[in-house]
């Protein structure tokens, strides 16, 4: 019941935003209309692309490390597509996750393996997100953007060492829980509960790294070239999403989309409001600057888009997650 709550109030929260950028701005809704319903269905149809791309990948991970016999290609992309809904309304784009390691647990894979699947899952947006982040960085840093550039530098630069670091570790040693994490879940829910907790914790990190240690090799290269080619995609669909609404008020090419947005994601990875509400809107619009864009002409652009590339998304990402869950 809480859960379902705190879904409904980020739901909310997120609309807020848009709220704050039509009253700033002045935008009515006759601004908002002008974009046309054509742009608007087309941004949404690629939106939904995207997070179709998003379940493939992870069936294709599932097939080439777990094997074919864990669930049908529409069960899992369906289940990946749902747990968007998770992701979406968390902070930091983080929750879908465990989302799909309980599924995979329910159909028989172990908790460990599933924490690999989502490991190679996020070290792929990792790598591919901070590319084209670091490449949006530089532009504005030559556009004399040193804000939106700096922030870009510092949020982005800590979660790609860390996941290069856990990846590292992974595959040279046996990770294991804390020494403190046994007293302490034993303090809060009683010596049974954790011990087994502990121990579920410890044995799931131990097949991640014999996992890690499996498949971190030269032979499952194109695995993961094929994974990084659909993540590129996702990014390059998403990029496409913003560039088809704005076209109806300035030319902006598919490259300055492509480094827009993931200047705005990178920004909205800060772990402060649920799917990056509000963050990645004013991402974006600061970083419009550095293509000598006015971002106050540009409201009901950004609008449309967040609509469009989250709202749509999140809801069609809701009933996948409802029937998956049936």
């Amino acid at each position: 019941m809480r859960r379902g709550l705190g879904r409904v109030i980020a739901i909310i929260a997120s609309v807020v935003p848009l709220i704050l950028i039509s009253l700033f701005l002045n935008v009515g809704v006759e601004d908002i209309l002008s974009i046309g319903l054509l742009p608007f269905i087309v941004s949404c149809l690629i939106a939904l692309a995207k997070l179709l791309i998003q379940g493939l990948r992870f069936h294709y991970y599932v097939r080439s490390f777990i094997g074919d016999g864990v669930a049908k290609m529409s069960s899992s992309v369906q289940i990946r597509m749902g747990s968007e809904f998770v992701t979406l309304t968390t902070p930091s784009y983080t929750g879908g996750e465990w989302v799909r390691v309980a599924w995979l647990y329910k159909n028989g894979v172990h908790s460990g393996k599933g924490l690999w699947i989502i490991t190679i899952e996020i070290i792929s947006d990792v790598l591919v997100g901070s590319t084209l982040a670091y490449i949006a960085m530089v532009i504005a840093f030559g556009a004399h953007n040193y804000v939106v550039s700096t922030a870009i530098l510092v949020i982005t630069t800590p979660v790609f060492i860390s996941y290069l670091i856990l990846l590292t570790l992974s595959a040279k040693k046996t990770l294991q829980m804390p020494r403190f994490t046994r007293p302490l879940l034993t303090r809060l829910f009683g010596i049974e509960k954790g011990e087994r907790w502990t121990n579920i914790m410890n044995d799931s990190l131990r097949v991640l790294c014999e996992t890690s240690r499996m498949y971190l090799k030269r032979s499952s290269l194109r695995i993961f070239a094929v994974g990084l080619a659909l993540t590129f995609v996702g990014a390059a669909l998403h990029a496409l999403t913003f560039m088809i609404v704005a076209s109806t008020k300035a030319s902006i090419g598919f490259f300055e989309s492509l480094v827009m947005v993931a200047a705005a994601i990178s920004i909205g990875t800060i772990p402060i409001s649920p799917g990056g509400s509000g963050l990645t809107e004013l991402g974006i619009a600061y970083y419009l600057n550095t293509f000598n864009i006015d971002p106050a002409a540009f409201g009901d652009v950004i609008i449309v888009w967040r609509i469009a590339s989250y709202h749509v998304p999140l809801f069609v990402s809701w009933a996948l997650l409802v029937r998956s869950l049936r």
